[in-house]
């Protein structure tokens, strides 16, 4: 078993992973064990929830992959523990550990072209995955997919259905598919779909893909109200623990 720290960012527990090589390994580690359980991509918004939101914390403490998916956790990680990590990108390497694993996929959410097309283009680039089901955003009932879960026992659900549907769903799920893995994806279907294109290198290696996605969707602005807040609530427990340490 590969081991990668945790660390905890304002109490919200996340990995480090100073590479995409050793997130490789430590997440196919955790899939192939077959323990199932889900991740929670954490990001400043997510360590806000964590901190105000009791049922959310509750869902973060309990994922097995709480991985870093922004520049704020990046960030935290280095001012509060001195700990160096890349901004995660998960979806597209569960789909590579599949690949590489022959693994069973279960692709769940978005509008129904965008969940064809990118299952049709998960097939094409990474052949070696079995899709065994698919099915778009739009339901109902949470049984609804639990039935499908139970019926096909993915050995991975990439969930594309906003958060946090999609990590309060994931672990109501868990219990239908015991080895399974639920990750949420975000918007990786719609660029799998070639709906939307993925942010340049250059935003991604210098943490600035919110930026990119905040000027390529000014709707997202409401979300993004959430980052001074962390900022600020970040500097102030780093003064803390600086003052402690005097």
């Amino acid at each position: 078993m590969h081991h990668t720290d945790k660390v905890e960012i304002m109490g919200c527990p996340c990995y480090c992973f100073e590479s995409e090589e050793a997130a490789f390994l430590q997440v196919q580690d955790i899939i192939m064990a077959k323990n199932g359980g889900y991740s929670v991509a954490i990001n400043a918004e997510k360590v806000m929830l964590y901190e105000r939101n009791e049922k959310f914390r509750d869902i973060i403490a309990n994922s097995v992959l709480p991985s870093p998916d922004g520049a704020g956790a990046v960030l935290g990680m280095k001012l509060l523990h001195k700990k160096k990590s890349i901004k995660l990108d998960l979806p597209r390497l569960i789909l590579k550990i599949a690949d590489a694993n022959k693994l069973r996929l279960f692709v769940l959410g978005a509008q129904e072209e965008v969940n064809a097309t990118a299952s049709e283009n998960i097939r094409k680039l990474f052949p070696n995955i079995n899709i065994v089901a698919r099915r778009n955003g739009f339901f109902k009932e949470d049984k609804e997919i639990a039935d499908l879960v139970a019926q096909f026992q993915p050995d991975i659900v990439i969930m594309a259905l906003g958060s946090p549907k999609q990590e309060n769903l994931a672990a109501y799920l868990k219990a239908f598919a015991p080895s399974a893995f639920f990750v949420g994806c975000g918007g990786a279907l719609d660029i799998l779909a070639g709906k939307v294109e993925r942010a340049p290198a250059f935003y991604i290696n210098n943490n600035l893909e919110w930026f990119y996605r905040l000027a390529s969707q000014p709707s997202r602005i409401k979300r993004q109200k959430v980052l001074p807040v962390f900022f600020f609530k970040l500097m102030f427990t780093v003064m803390k623990k600086k003052l402690k340490l005097q």
